[in-house]
């Protein structure tokens, strides 16, 4: 089995990496930083990596290209790859929302997009796309990267709806709070929120992207807490919302 993981230089996808490699498969990896992505590689016995910036549109057929002859095809690809933007709304520039949405959305779409027909036409696939709980609890401080991760998932649905009988799967796996430098303070970010009672390591969330590989269901969550408090906001969002804006005020 053949595997891509985008993204793969620290956190959830060099976790991935690392579990796909030791249930046996050859891992592809890719990030921006090749000396963190050299790390990841040294515990991926037999498997490539190509330092590659998936913001730049442009390229991504390219690199599909490359890691296509070079992997002989891919059979699993994780788009992982992702940029945080913690900015309110009030504050929030038009770069802000187009900057995270090239990288969240139309990067891992024409990743998608570049890699499916080889997948067809040998007739198997599974395709994994990471969301984030702010796109099923709430956007606080969040709005354009929520709202990339929303454009994610739809796009993942249609391709779930879409692909039957073809052998290529789509799921969409989706972490609450995890501790990795996702979270940290950064520049052009708001401060992040405090880390609540359930965040998850990395290594949790790459065990539930194996997971969902291995059914066929269309979206996983990364714990069972993520999922009851997305079930919590579906069942009633005009309440759930109405509380957490009341317990968010004193933040404002």
């Amino acid at each position: 089995m053949n595997v891509l993981v985008t993204g793969a230089s620290s956190g959830i996808g060099a976790a991935t990496a690392r579990a796909f490699a030791q249930r046996g498969a050859t891992v592809g990896i890719c990030a921006r930083r090749e000396e963190r992505l050299a790390e990841v590689l040294v515990d991926v016995p037999g498997g490539r990596m190509w330092v590659v910036d998936l913001a730049d549109l442009a390229g991504v057929d390219s690199f599909a290209e490359e890691v296509e002859a070079e992997l002989g095809g891919v059979d699993v690809l994780v788009n992982n790859a992702g940029v945080p933007k913690r900015r309110r709304t009030t504050t929030m520039t038009p770069d802000d929302v187009e900057g995270v949405m090239a990288m969240n959305y139309f990067s891992p779409v024409r990743l998608t997009l570049a890699l499916l027909p080889g997948m067809i036409e040998r007739g198997r696939g599974d395709i994994v796309n990471v969301s984030s709980m702010g796109a099923h609890m709430v956007a606080f401080g969040t709005g354009a990267y929520a709202a990339s991760k929303a454009a994610l998932e739809m796009f993942t649905e249609a391709l779930y709806l879409e692909l039957p009988g073809t052998g290529v799967r789509a799921h969409l796996l989706v972490p609450g709070t995890t501790a990795t430098e996702f979270s940290v303070p950064r520049d052009g970010n708001d401060p992040p929120l405090p880390p609540g009672p359930g965040t998850a390591t990395a290594e949790e969330v790459a065990a539930a992207i194996l997971a969902c590989v291995e059914r066929d269901d269309f979206v996983a969550y990364a714990t069972a807490r993520d999922a009851a408090t997305s079930a919590k906001k579906a069942a009633d969002p005009n309440a759930f919302l109405a509380d957490m804006r009341e317990r968010l005020a004193a933040l404002r």
